[in-house]
């Protein structure tokens, strides 16, 4: 099988598309998925120039490329309950895992959620990661409940657009902050106030937000603090020195630490199948160009997400 594969980090030119050996069922509760859409993440690109070495490797990378997979079960241990051949499913794959961008992957069930009928494996392949991330920031860093006042800064990038509509899903009102191109995207997902960093610094806003998510992270909760209401929580999305010291001496700052989360993609799931969701793409690639691939990734200019097809 084709995987992609990296054994050194640097720029996206390390990055290989090789031949692998297929994996086998063996054990217990385990699904081999025939992967048919991934896409890419910050971490991918970030993991392969080595900023998170201190997680991905200090010397040679641990985490393979790709964390999300939208495939079609192919083969399953004899005790897998609740799965059949010819599935299709999502998965999110663990933070020290990884290698979705591959034609095959074997996961185990406890994290995996079958896609219902109707819905098109090309509009999931985005999902996992960013839906995930998302999800775990509004509904458990932020408790969000309707009526919220939410501010998404990057309301145009993977996260940010998917948060904008999982907000508005649970009945919070929603600014977002992007670039003046994107504003008309964002107002069209259901931002209800949008703002274009170009033109006015939100954090010279005289609103106050429940809850301010910085998916784009050049903020911090010094500096936004007087925007919050009295229990208000700010969250970010990288656990920088400043983030953590953040939530060490107050319990307005948040860090969302996206993993595996069945009963997100679950929710994720109900949301596309309500219509009230969807993932949109700025750009596919097959997995051959996948340096091509990074190299846009890398620009951060993507508007949606960016998909991998297999």
């Amino acid at each position: 099988m084709k995987q992609v594969v990296y054994h050194k980090y640097g720029s996206s030119e390390v990055l290989q598309v090789k031949e692998q050996l297929k994996p086998s069922i063996k054990g217990k509760n385990s699904l081999l998925i025939k992967v048919h859409y991934s896409s890419l993440n910050a971490v991918d690109w970030k993991n392969r120039k080595g900023d998170l070495r201190v997680f991905s490797g200090l010397l040679r990378p641990r985490t393979r490329q790709g964390f999300d997979v939208a495939g079609i079960v192919e083969q399953k241990s004899d005790d897998v309950k609740g799965f059949e051949i010819g599935d299709k499913v999502v998965v999110l794959l663990g933070n020290f895992e990884g290698g979705s961008l591959s034609e095959y992957v074997k996961v185990k069930t406890n994290h995996v959620v079958r896609i219902p009928d109707g819905i098109d494996l090309k509009n999931i392949g985005g999902l996992p990661m960013a839906g995930t991330t998302a999800w775990l920031a509004l509904l458990k860093n932020g408790k969000l409940k309707k009526g919220d006042k939410v501010l998404i800064n990057g309301g145009s990038s993977g996260v940010g657009h998917l948060a904008i509509q999982i907000a508005k899903a649970y009945g919070a009102e929603v600014t977002s902050v992007s670039s003046s191109k994107n504003l008309a995207f964002c107002k069209a997902l259901g931002a209800d106030h949008v703002i274009s960093y170009q033109e006015q610094d939100f954090l010279n806003s005289s609103q106050k937000y429940d809850i301010i998510f910085d998916v784009v992270f050049n903020a911090s909760l010094k500096k936004t603090k007087h925007l919050l209401t009295q229990k208000g929580t700010y969250i970010g999305t990288t656990p920088s020195p400043t983030m953590i010291k953040e939530m060490l001496c107050s319990k307005h700052a948040e860090f969302v630490a996206v993993k595996p989360h069945q009963e997100a993609l679950a929710d994720l799931m109900k949301l596309i199948e309500q219509q009230k969701l969807q993932v949109k793409i700025d750009r596919e690639f097959i997995l051959e160009n996948i340096v091509e691939a990074h190299q846009y990734m890398e620009q951060s200019r993507a508007v949606g997400k960016v998909i991998i097809k297999m």
